[in-house]
């Protein structure tokens, strides 16, 4: 396979999706790799709390010391409780990136035989990702903790006793901690997209180690900085416009499903809310079931609609990596020959020159 631009990756990545995943007019397939796409993002999980600087109610008495005890008791045992189910979808999330690269790569719909199949190297694959946003943590930490100190400082001296006295000053320090937030935001997705894209292959294949996966990484940026700085930045492009895209599609799909639904729960008031107690009762519980399929209905478009552009986003990755990894690339060349590439013409036929005349000899 020969090495695709990240401008005409794009085409080979859409196709491939679209076979994949459209073409055989199956919605249950649809709904298994969309769901493999949907919930392989989850790398992680952010947990964000709220302490009072104080345990007072609002009339300045202080609170019981047992009530203390059961909220901070309540607040342990719901931060114990997120930070497993946090693990938990880390985990999945890291392995059923293995499942997502293979069905993309292999056109392989069985998802239990490669669930299967990366069972070791899923944790070699958490274990590079936690040195990587370890590593990461340390590179922003100088720049974040100013920022942050910085932040805390203003918000102290321009808001007492609850009124801001520099609305301006106010206004700019929510502004630059905001900016540098996202720019630390962004320079850290923009590592791990590389990371994910271009070593977790290797990785799947070969079952490389941490430093050989790194090191393939980096030789790939040295070799070609601005081809990889067009594919982050049309990668950011094909993910932004697919999200616009998707959330239209699914603003309208609710729309159209809240005729049917809203009729239903119309004709059920008009038909019980007069039939007494038992019939309110009943009325309730029907416009309950109508709501919860139709939130089924909605994750269901989700998981669907994202499921695609997910999977889109993974073939792209492939496309662009698969001529340059040509152990990637043996794969995906069956399913795009590369026809479309321009061939030169071939030379006009120009034909030999005729032999010399014959001449006899002369005495």
């Amino acid at each position: 396979m020969l090495p695709l631009s990240a401008i005409d990756a794009i085409g080979p990545a859409w196709s491939h999706t679209s076979r994949l995943l459209w073409h055989p007019r199956n919605w249950r397939l649809m709904l298994k790799i969309g769901a493999v796409a949907f919930f392989a993002q989850l790398g992680g999980a952010n947990f964000n709390s709220h302490i009072p600087n104080s345990f007072g109610s609002h009339d300045g008495s202080v609170w019981h010391p047992a009530a203390i005890a059961v909220m901070v008791s309540v607040i342990i045992f719901a931060a114990i409780i997120a930070l497993l189910v946090g693990l938990a979808l880390f985990y999945l999330g890291s392995r059923l990136q293995f499942v997502l690269f293979e069905i993309v790569l292999r056109s392989d719909t069985t998802v239990a035989p490669i669930w299967r199949r990366y069972g070791a190297a899923t944790w070699r694959w958490i274990g590079l990702k936690i040195l990587f946003f370890i590593t990461c943590f340390a590179i922003c930490a100088p720049f974040l903790i100013p920022v942050i100190v910085a932040f805390l400082h203003n918000m102290t001296a321009n808001a007492q006793d609850g009124s801001i006295h520099n609305p301006l000053a106010f206004a700019g320090t929510i502004l630059a901690f905001v900016g540098s937030i996202i720019v630390i935001a962004i320079f850290v997705a923009v590592l791990y997209s590389l990371l994910h894209d271009f070593g977790l292959p290797s990785m799947a294949l070969e079952s490389t180690t941490m430093g050989e996966t790194i090191r393939r990484i980096w030789n790939m940026l040295i070799a070609e900085p601005l081809q990889v700085l067009l594919y982050l930045v049309m990668r950011f492009v094909l993910g932004f416009v697919g999200s616009l895209v998707a959330g239209i599609i699914l603003v309208f799909g609710i729309l159209i499903a809240c005729i049917p639904f809203g009729g239903l729960a119309v004709v059920d008031y008009f038909a019980l809310h007069g039939a007494g107690t038992g019939g309110h009762i009943l009325m309730v519980l029907i416009w309950v079931l109508l709501g919860l399929m139709f939130f089924a209905l909605f994750f269901v478009a989700e998981i669907i609609v994202l499921g695609y552009l997910y999977t889109f986003i993974q073939a792209y990755a492939l496309y662009f990596l698969g001529g340059r990894y040509p152990l990637m690339g043996q794969y995906l060349a069956p399913f795009w020959p590369q026809t479309h590439l321009a061939v030169p013409p071939p030379p006009v036929y120009q034909p030999p020159p005729a032999p010399p005349a014959f001449e006899p000899p002369t005495a």
